[in-house]
């Protein structure tokens, strides 16, 4: 008796190619992650840790939903070799997982067990390397920012890039709404930030406008009524974080939330965000943060604590939410390594995970089939 082991793409992440896809996959649809012994389906987690900039220690772990097990360090266990230096974004796409790694400059394309199939470094003319950020999907192709003020094309086939288009300065991430990719420019190299969305054609892959939002944008999501919500980072000085709401048809931005330090996730019409101070006198990490619901229908904010059982998040650093509403909180200090916070659509803690890096950033959910055969 020999057991193989498929992984297939199951919710964040996998309706990318549906003809409306919000941002950064966090409101794809997702079953609910338990397992269904009958048909030898168990739902896991992979969890994505930047590590600490210049000390080449991210790395990638998987939650099994069903034994409750946490496997470390999975990329470097299946390749032999580590990740790379401060990992930003993943993706999950058809049968193939995407890993942007900004310092070391590259994008690992994996199967779904973690095994590498490609490694991408993308460089400009002149052979410099050009940073990839931020990753999103649409119609058999993978869209990766490029911090040198690109977007990037990767034909998921060839696994290779086919097709450049410059947009704003160092853009951060890329969201699909329709037939039209929005690239946050941030121009966070810049003395006077960005404030613009470029609006990508995919079809020609070509920059159509540029739309003003606010200052330093660097997430963005969508909504089902027509708007965008861009979180605008402000200048790290006298203009403090800023969530707007960004509506395509009016060309109007409208502010909804400020503060030192703010997250935000999508799932269907509500918007998730985290509001926290994060200042000299917090020592710059975040605290005494507010756990936000906003109701795009309405345009009315739900709860200012979506966490209902009163567990205490400290210092909370990344915001996952998938389609049935489960919440995924990331936290870091910056220096040790992190937990994932796992809460029911109520808000109620359903798990904690310590996992082996520090600062996750990302969580991916996918499906485990296990099938016997002689």
């Amino acid at each position: 008796m020999k057991k193989n082991k498929f992984l297939f793409l199951s919710a964040l992440c996998a309706m990318m190619a549906m003809f409306f896809v919000a941002c950064d996959n966090d409101d794809d649809p997702t079953p609910e992650p338990i397992p269904d012994p009958e048909s030898g389906k168990t739902a896991g987690l992979y969890i994505l840790n930047s590590g600490k900039y210049k000390a080449n220690n991210a790395t990638l772990d998987y939650y099994d939903f069903e034994t409750k097990t946490l496997t470390q360090k999975v990329f470097s266990t299946v390749n032999g070799r580590g990740l790379g230096d401060t990992a930003n974004d993943m993706l999950v796409y058809g049968s193939k997982m995407y890993i942007a790694i900004d310092v070391s400059n590259t994008i690992e394309i994996t199967d779904l067990d973690g095994k590498s199939l490609n490694t991408i470094a993308p460089k400009d003319e002149s052979g410099q390397p050009q940073s990839p950020r931020y990753l999103a999907a649409y119609e058999g192709k993978v869209y990766v920012t490029l911090f040198d003020g690109h977007l990037a094309c990767i034909d998921t086939t060839t696994m290779e890039i086919t097709q450049k288009v410059k947009v704003g300065p160092n853009p951060y991430q890329v969201c699909l709404v329709g037939n039209k990719l929005y690239v946050a420019n941030s121009g966070g190299y810049n003395p006077v930030k960005d404030s613009t969305l470029s609006v990508v054609d995919p079809v020609t892959f070509t920059e159509e406008k540029k739309v003003v939002v606010g200052l330093n944008p660097q997430s963005v999501k969508a909504d089902g009524q027509g708007n965008l919500y861009v979180l605008c980072a402000g200048n790290f000085g006298d203009v403090k974080a800023s969530v707007m709401q960004y509506n395509i048809d009016k060309g109007t931005s409208t502010a909804l939330y400020s503060n030192d330090n703010l997250i935000i996730s999508m799932n269907s019409d509500t918007l998730y965000v985290i509001s926290s101070e994060s200042n000299e006198s917090t020592g710059w990490v975040t605290a005494n943060s507010k756990f936000i619901t906003y109701d795009a229908k309405t345009s009315k904010e739900i709860t200012d604590n979506f966490i209902t059982d009163g567990t205490n998040v400290e210092k909370p650093y990344c915001l996952n939410v998938d389609s049935r509403g489960t919440i995924y909180v990331g936290t870091s200090d910056y220096t040790n390594t992190g937990d994932m916070f796992i809460f029911s659509s109520e808000g109620v803690l359903t798990g904690k995970i310590a996992v082996s890096g520090i600062n996750p950033v990302k969580a991916c959910f996918v499906e485990r089939y296990v099938s016997e055969e002689d």
